[in-house]
């Protein structure tokens, strides 16, 4: 689909405003689609649009959090790093920020599962009640459970 590849492009250079409209129309037509669903959440995320990065999260990880998880940030030319790197230094006047924790730990999850815990974790011991950060952690615990056990079968 046209759409997709010029979401991809526009993706590629960092410009996720066009990104984002590109995969919004990819969605409208197809919202089974992971693969945008994973890069709309950046997108989202750059764009300020923290509510609809963390449903999108929430509904994918859900589906299938081994796409963000296993996200190769070389192939698929992920700018994560580049992003935690540019807000991952929390400020001290920044501790309570949990938006900014919340962004942090979906971004990442697409770099180090263990690391995307603590944020969501961080959030939920302010918001002790959110069903849906509960949620989340949930499914991030259990992928840790099911990658660290992996580990272990292929040591023995």
């Amino acid at each position: 689909m046209l759409s997709e590849m010029l979401g991809n492009r526009y993706f590629l250079a960092r410009n996720y405003k066009q990104a984002q409209e590109n995969f919004e129309f990819v969605l409208d037509k197809n919202p089974a689609n992971k693969s945008v669903k994973k890069k709309i959440i950046i997108c989202y995320l750059q764009n300020g649009e923290l509510s609809k990065a963390l449903d999108t999260f929430n509904e994918l990880i859900h589906e299938d959090a081994d796409i963000i998880i296993n996200t190769d940030l070389k192939e698929d030319a992920c700018p994560c790093p580049e992003l935690i790197e540019n807000y991952g230094n929390i400020l001290p006047y920044e501790q309570n920020s949990n938006d900014l924790k919340l962004m942090l730990g979906m971004l990442w999850l697409y770099c180090d599962v263990k690391k995307s815990k603590e944020f969501f974790n961080s959030v939920l011991k302010e918001k002790p009640g959110d069903k849906k950060l509960k949620s989340i952690v949930s499914v991030i615990e259990n992928r840790l459970k099911t990658i660290n056990k992996d580990k272990l079968q292929h040591i023995n």
